[in-house]
């Protein structure tokens, strides 16, 4: 029990639904655009996109702890680590392992993969396998890129789901991709918040860092909006269908959220709330996208 308990504290299992939605979600939209859907695809790349989320975690859990982040952080339910490592109830070489355990039988499912679609799925497996290797040591410590690679990351593990029911990148998959990179991007730059001293200390440089508070709080505002405005403009442009539009209903969490966040940005225990609304918001958003698709087909 209590191995499994350190599995899942290092791996962070509670934010793996955040995976499950994405991958739910590229299903969803490749079904809508090319009406086929493989069982035997959909579970393997499911498991493989856990396993990928749940290394990212680990890897992130072993470098903080060697840096000595999490032992500053002020812990949150959303933000500043983990303590098992910090506590000694699990070793640093384990939570190592763990993470290139599950790196490496993501890999082989992507070599599967791979074989199937080669050319297109190459440089999103190789980007992929970047962002998760050198995110921590590497490059969060290179001024504002943590975001955008974490963001994009995400998005190209969306991307890659797509292929593997289509066996193509097409404009329903970028439409998708946009918001889902910036969400993703969001989630870890308003959780960066209360991490700020602690992360300075340890040598990251990202955009809470690099802009202070106050201007990363409007930042968040705007990217916020940024997301719907691309939502609604690849309906415009006729990339997806209207019924996508039912992803705007987590348009009143937005707003509260950012009010918090405007108010409370230099305030951790106040800020609390926003970073739960900002979870519920980025979660129920890229869930409401995917169900927007399958509304289109019923309607």
């Amino acid at each position: 029990m209590i191995v499994l308990n350190n599995l899942i504290s290092i791996t962070r299992a509670n934010f793996l639904p955040l995976t499950v939605v994405i991958v739910v979600t590229n299903l969803s939209a490749a079904f809508y655009s090319h009406r086929t859907f493989s069982v035997v695809n959909a579970v393997v790349v499911l498991f493989a996109a856990l396993l990928l989320h749940a290394s990212v975690n680990a890897f992130n859990n072993y470098f903080d702890y060697k840096s000595l982040i999490d032992s500053r952080t002020v812990k949150t339910p959303f933000s500043g680590g983990v303590e098992v490592l910090v506590k000694g109830k699990m070793k640093g070489s384990s939570a190592l392992l763990v993470a290139i355990m599950c790196l490496a039988v993501a890999g082989a499912i992507g070599v599967y993969f791979l074989t199937l679609f080669f050319f297109v799925l190459l440089p999103l497996v190789v980007y992929g396998t970047i962002a998760i290797v050198f995110y921590t040591p590497i490059i969060s410590r290179i001024h504002a890129l943590s975001e955008i690679v974490a963001g994009s990351g995400f998005g190209v593990m969306g991307l890659g789901v797509y292929v593997t029911q289509t066996g193509n990148v097409d404009c329903v998959a970028l439409a998708i991709f946009i918001p889902v990179t910036i969400l993703v991007g969001l989630l870890l730059f308003l959780n960066e918040f209360p991490d700020v001293e602690a992360d300075r200390l340890g040598g990251r440089k990202h955009l809470v860092i690099l802009l202070g508070q106050r201007r990363a709080a409007v930042l968040y505002v705007i990217a916020t909006a940024a997301t719907y405005i691309s939502i609604v403009c690849s309906v415009l442009f006729g990339l997806v269908p209207a019924s996508v539009l039912v992803a705007l209903l987590t348009l009143p969490i937005a707003y509260k959220a950012s009010c918090i966040v405007m108010k409370e940005y230099e305030n951790t225990s106040n800020l609390v709330p926003a970073l739960g609304l900002n979870v519920v918001m980025i979660l129920l958003t890229i869930l409401l996208l995917g169900a927007g698709f399958l509304i289109a087909l019923i309607t």
